[in-house]
């Protein structure tokens, strides 16, 4: 009886050790196709990161033709253009791991910069999504309203009031216009009752 019980614990054992080898097999594939899919994202999003600062740099290059070729104004756009240029083909040839690097060493190099920056950026990114989440918020009203989340409108304020009309005029005995007898009713008789 020991002997079989020994035979099973081995069996179960050996189980156990297969078991454990196909789930580790498979959990590195996992994380293979979930690296890959990250780093292909990550290179598509840094191309188009490089060509959007292209086109900018080329509409640059495009107003510093146009502008007075001895302004100092001018001068300065081509050398941004010409950064931006520089910039977008370094993006290219490093990808992101490269930028990720560029970003550690401005980060390590001068930390109070590159955390002022980061706060900007965060702060600017806020911004952008409350902006976004507003225009969203204007364009679906939500169930139960009838402003679109808007707040008070003009549309939803009450009619005003008509001015009451003035006593009429009556000419006096020195010939100007004095007020008439003035009388006292009420032209709003179901406004005290709101």
């Amino acid at each position: 009886m020991a002997d079989k019980a020994g035979d099973v614990a081995g069996t179960v054992r050996e189980q156990a050790a297969e078991v454990t080898g196909e789930a580790t097999a498979r959990a590195q594939d996992v994380i293979g196709e979930l690296r890959s899919q990250l780093e292909d994202q990550a290179r598509s999003q840094t191309q188009r990161l490089a060509d959007n600062i292209r086109r900018l740099a080329d509409d640059l290059h495009g107003m510093s033709r146009n502008g007075d070729s001895d302004s100092s104004a001018v001068g300065a756009v081509k050398q941004i253009a010409d950064r931006g240029h520089q910039a977008a083909s370094r993006l290219e040839d490093r990808g992101p791991d490269g930028l990720l690097g560029d970003l550690q060493g401005f980060g390590r190099r001068r930390p109070g910069a590159f955390l002022a920056g980061a706060a900007l950026a965060g702060f600017a990114t806020a911004r952008l999504a409350k902006g976004a989440k507003a225009a969203d918020g204007a364009e679906d009203p939500p169930a139960g309203t009838t402003d679109g989340g808007a707040g008070w409108r003009a549309s939803q304020a009450p009619a005003p009031r008509p001015t009451p009309p003035s006593p009429p005029l009556t000419a006096s005995s020195q010939g100007d216009m004095a007020p008439g007898p003035v009388t006292r009713s009420d032209p709003y008789p179901d406004a005290r009752q709101s």
